[in-house]
């Protein structure tokens, strides 16, 4: 059983692996960069500032939802699968997801969505050397369990 780190913040957490260690990450004061020590595996979070009050969570992680698999359809030489998503609320929060394979080069993301006004944090689990989903399945299991709101 592998060791695991708690990253979070006030507002919600996310177990990664302790071997995972934090790279530098150029896209703004609130986005990081986990990668595990063989760099098959990396995590990127991001937090962003929801403004409208009056959004709808779920209308607000489905936006994000769609600029994501828009993103992954964009990439050249990638033809992605979406495999499976989910959503809920948990009384003022929600969470999706979408579990996304590009079979020919081994790449699965796991697009993580979380949202209570005013943030929005998005993590998205990156499998550089997919070669067994149901592996990759296993290893990411603990990790999207673990993503929750931190309730004080």
């Amino acid at each position: 059983m592998p060791d695991y780190n708690t990253i979070s913040t006030e507002q919600w957490q996310i177990l990664l692996p302790a071997d995972w260690a934090q790279k530098p990450q150029t896209d703004g004061p609130a986005s990081f960069y986990f990668e595990a020590s063989d760099g098959t595996k990396g995590a990127y979070i991001s937090v962003f500032t929801r403004t409208d009050p009056n959004s709808s969570a779920l209308a607000d992680l489905a936006a994000w939802r769609e600029t994501e698999i828009r993103n992954l359809h964009a990439m050249i030489d990638h033809h992605w699968e979406i495999l499976e998503e989910w959503q809920h609320d948990e009384g003022d929060t929600a969470i999706s997801a979408s579990d996304c394979l590009e079979r020919t080069n081994h790449y699965r993301i796991v697009c993580l969505r979380m949202t209570q006004f005013p943030w929005l944090v998005r993590v998205s689990l990156h499998d550089y050397d997919c070669t067994d989903y149901e592996t990759s399945k296993q290893a990411f299991l603990p990790l999207i369990d673990s993503f929750a709101p931190v309730f004080t």
